[in-house]
């Protein structure tokens, strides 16, 4: 019975696909015959290479969970140990032990990138080099004698940028990305400019930067990039309003919603729909309220975002329907 339903399924699935144009008459049927040969298999003859893989398989996922939890209980309890026994002490013997967890990281994570590659390596890999990363930056923190954190945060990022052009992977992708909004944010502090149309057009340049380098290559996780970009487009209009610069803001919310949408209609992505309607939505519902001010303003921005996104879903669901069926 429960071939008989699984068969059925399969059957429906195979003449949408068919009717859509992603298969063809000949694959189809390739896939019923070969369905039908691997339902008659027993159970039993599964390929002992199979069960080999799938052995090896289990045992690199619990090799990655436990590199994850061993490399945080380490920096968690340093962190711990350091806590009770910092004030003791010395400026040297601070920078020694943060160095040595540095080292400690970095070559277990240097021992396995040379080791067989795989998707579980490479991103325990890059946990570990992220966790070297946080470490080097709190170990140039602690000896610099001036601007601790803008040393801190370039240190940081010189270690994640060689982890990651080194061994890319999304958990690299995500440590780049938050050394360089540390950095950027950290020399912004240093120069006395955070908050406001500088700051705001900064991180603008941030995101058109990580747009580039994704559709590039530069960045192997485009959905990635573009889900960063997109979000970081959305947070440089908010910093221009956090500065009270609401002309940028209006602009960086304006320009976010048109690049948006236009790069939403050629590629058909969610990152930059969201980043789209997010944009017109909040921008849309700030300025309302802003110039009406009051219970009547936050109302009818409220009223104005309800149509903003009434006509996003709209413009959503037109340019799927006019969209050409993939072959």
């Amino acid at each position: 019975m429960e071939s008989e339903v699984s068969f059925d399924a399969l059957e429906r699935a195979l003449v949408e696909l068919v009717a859509s144009g992603a298969l063809n008459s000949e694959q189809s049927e390739q896939i019923r015959e070969r369905y039908m040969v691997e339902l008659a298999r027993p159970e039993d003859s599964i390929a002992p290479a199979l069960i080999a893989v799938e052995e090896r398989s289990r045992r690199s996922l619990l090799g990655e969970i436990g590199g994850y939890v061993g490399g945080a209980f380490t920096l968690v309890a340093t962190l711990i140990i350091l806590g009770s026994t910092w004030s003791q002490l010395s400026n040297i013997g601070r920078i020694i032990t943060l160095l040595v967890l540095t080292i400690i990281f970095a070559a277990v994570a240097l021992l396995l990138h040379r080791g067989e590659k795989s998707p579980v390596r490479a991103r325990l890999v890059a946990t570990l080099f992220s966790f070297a990363g946080i470490s080097a930056a709190a170990t140039a923190g602690v000896a610099s004698p001036w601007q601790k954190a803008l040393v801190a945060s370039i240190v940081g990022s010189i270690v994640v940028d060689f982890a990651y052009f080194r061994n890319r992977t999304s958990v690299g992708h995500v440590s780049l990305f938050a050394f360089k909004i540390f950095a950027v944010t950290a020399f912004l502090d240093a120069v006395n400019i955070f908050g406001g149309a500088v700051a705001a057009l900064v991180f603008a340049a941030i995101a058109m930067a990580w747009y580039f380098f994704s559709e590039r290559g530069i960045f192997h996780e485009k959905m990635l990039g573009f889900s960063i970009a997109s979000a970081t487009a959305f947070v440089s209009a908010e910093v221009a309003f956090i500065g009270s610069s609401e002309i940028v803001g209006y602009l960086l919310f304006l320009g976010t919603s048109v690049a948006g949408y236009l790069l939403y209609s050629r590629n058909r992505l969610w990152p930059f729909l969201v980043a789209a309607v997010t944009a017109s939505t909040f921008g849309v519902a700030q300025f309302i309220i802003t110039t009406l001010g009051g219970a009547l303003g936050v109302s009818i921005g409220l009223l104005a975002a309800g149509l903003v996104l009434l006509g996003a879903s709209t413009f959503i669901l037109r340019t799927r329907r006019s969209a050409p069926p993939q072959a």
